[in-house]
């Protein structure tokens, strides 16, 4: 997160003349949104392959009784 919020800074400082304020945060707010949705799909799919992994190794259980 504060490597983040740096790297936000830095690039910030170093936009140049033809960037405006309103350009440089519209950007970044649009990279911001796509790390959320990467990270929420990257949680999904975790969790889909866990869920899976829990039921196979539940019937594997019951079909060794």
């Amino acid at each position: 997160m504060v490597g983040a919020c740096s790297y936000g800074y830095m690039r910030y400082k170093t936009r140049g003349v033809l960037h405006s304020t309103s350009l440089f945060l519209m950007q970044l707010r649009v990279g911001a949104q796509a790390m959320v949705v990467g990270t929420i799909s990257i949680g999904m799919v975790y969790n889909a392959v866990n869920q899976y992994n829990l039921r196979k190794e539940k019937q594997r259980l019951k079909n060794a009784e």
